[in-house]
């Protein structure tokens, strides 16, 4: 081989190197960065992470709220432990002793 054929050679060589390195560089960097890059699919994941614990949040206060409904319709002692609480409600034979706060001396 004559040396202008082999530097021709290692010349074309050398510019498929460059264009598949800049391919590959190209395709990594919209790999990374892209819409659908792993970047997003990172920021996609915690989402998910977090509305899966507010679920279990909200599914745990709606449980209790349904105790709550089932206790107000069949559980007459909830109810009146209820009424005699928030609404300070007490039975016409009961006397309410009410004290005055002593002042710190």
């Amino acid at each position: 081989m004559s040396k202008p054929v082999a530097d021709k050679k290692i010349s074309i060589v050398s510019s498929r190197m460059l264009c598949l390195a800049v391919l590959v560089s190209i395709s990594l960097g919209f790999a990374l960065f892209g819409e659908n890059g792993v970047l997003r699919l990172k920021q996609v994941c915690q989402q998910q992470a977090l509305l899966q614990l507010q679920t279990q949040q909200l599914q745990e206060a709606n449980a209790q709220l349904c105790q709550q409904i089932d206790a107000l319709q069949h559980d007459d002692a909830y109810l009146e432990r209820l009424a005699r609480s928030r609404l300070s409600l007490v039975r016409d034979e009961e006397i309410v002793y009410r004290f005055a706060p002593q002042l710190a001396n």
